[in-house]
C-alpha cells in the first residue's frame, strides 16, 4: 500500500527535537502549543494538520493505522524526519502512534500531561465526539467525500473513538471504556519511557509556565498562559474547515444531481410528447 509520507522529499535539514509531548488531545495541548510558540519554539500540533490540509491528514492517518491497527508499515525516524523536519517540538501526534515515536526517538526529552479520566472522556465526547457525530450525520455523511480533509478527519475521529471506546462509541458504556483506556494509555507511557526522560504534569494540579519553562531551560515570561483548553477553542479551530467541507459537498452533490434531474425531466417531457 502506498503511503503519502513516501512521496515527500528527503529534507536537507532536520531540526533537533527539543521536546516530544506524549499527551492525549484534550489535556491542555492546544494551550501548550500556543505557549511554546510564544517562547520561540516551532511545535507541531493538530493545528498544523488543520492548516496544511489533506496531505497532513493522510500522513497522520497512515501512521495511526500502522501503529494502532497494525495496518501498514509503521513510521520510523526516516518518516518522522520528513514529516517534522521544520519543527523542534512534537505535540499530540505521538498519541496516535506512541510506540513508533518512542522507538524513533529513544533519547528524547518527553512530557506527559494527565487529566482526570472521567473528565477527559467527557471532554473527548464534547469535542472530537461532536465532530464524529457531525461527519456521520446527513448531509456531512455525504458531503465529506467531496473534501479530502473532511473525509480524512472523519476517519481519524471514527478510528480513535472505536479504538478507545472498545467499539461502544459515545454510549454510557463507551464513555466508561474511554476513561479506562485513557488510564491504560497513561500507564503505557510511564511503562515504556524511562523516568529520567519523562516529566509528568497533572492539569488538576496546575499547568503553565512554571511547569514548562524550567524543564526546557528557558525564562518564565510575564504574560498570561495563552489557553484554557475549552471545547469552544476546539470548535473555533475546526469550524472553518467544516464549513468549507460543507460548501464543497453542496457544490459537488449539486453538480451531480442537477444534470440527473434535468435529464429525467427531459425524458419525462419527451415521453409525454410522444403519447
Amino acid at each position: 500500500m502506498s503511503r503519502t509520507i513516501d512521496t515527500l522529499p528527503t529534507p536537507t535539514h532536520v531540526k533537533p527535537k527539543k521536546l516530544i509531548v506524549l499527551s492525549a488531545p484534550r489535556t491542555g495541548t492546544h494551550g501548550l502549543y500556543m505557549a511554546l510558540k510564544q517562547l520561540g519554539f516551532t511545535p507541531y500540533h493538530m493545528v498544523e494538520v488543520i492548516k496544511t490540509g489533506p496531505t497532513a491528514v493522510k500522513i497522520m492517518n497512515d501512521g495511526l493505522k500502522a501503529d494502532l491497527l497494525h495496518d501498514g508499515k509503521p513510521y520510523g525516524r526516516e518518516e518522522f524526519d520528513k514529516w517534522f523536519a521544520d519543527y523542534d517540538i512534537i505535540i499530540e501526534m505521538p498519541f496516535f502512534m506512541l510506540h513508533s515515536v518512542i522507538k524513533a526517538y529513544p533519547d528524547a526529552k518527553f512530557l506527559l500531561t494527565e487529566r482526570n479520566p472521567e473528565k477527559w472522556a467527557k471532554s473527548f465526547v464534547n469535542t472530537i465526539g461532536k465532530m464524529v457525530v457531525s461527519f456521520e450525520s446527513f448531509p456531512m455523511s455525504v458531503f465529506k467525500y467531496f473534501d479530502g480533509f473532511a473525509s480524512g478527519m472523519s476517519f481519524m475521529g471514527r478510528t480513535i473513538t472505536h479504538y478507545y471506546s472498545n467499539g461502544y462509541g459515545f454510549t454510557p458504556e463507551g464513555q466508561k471504556h474511554l476513561a479506562d483506556n485513557y488510564k491504560n494509555y497513561i500507564a503505557e507511557v510511564k511503562r515504556i519511557v524511562p523516568p529520567g526522560q519523562l516529566k509528568v504534569c497533572k492539569l488538576e494540579d496546575g499547568f503553565g509556565w512554571n511547569e514548562i519553562c524550567p524543564y526546557l531551560g528557558v525564562p518564565i515570561p510575564d504574560s498570561k498562559w495563552p489557553s484554557l483548553n475549552t471545547p469552544e477553542e476546539f470548535h473555533e479551530a475546526a469550524d472553518p474547515k467544516m464549513k468549507n467541507a460543507f460548501m464543497k459537498g453542496l457544490v459537488g452533490t449539486t453538480s451531480i444531481v442537477a444534470p440527473v434531474v434535468a435529464m429525467g425531466l427531459w425524458y419525462l417531457k419527451k415521453g409525454r410528447m410522444s403519447l
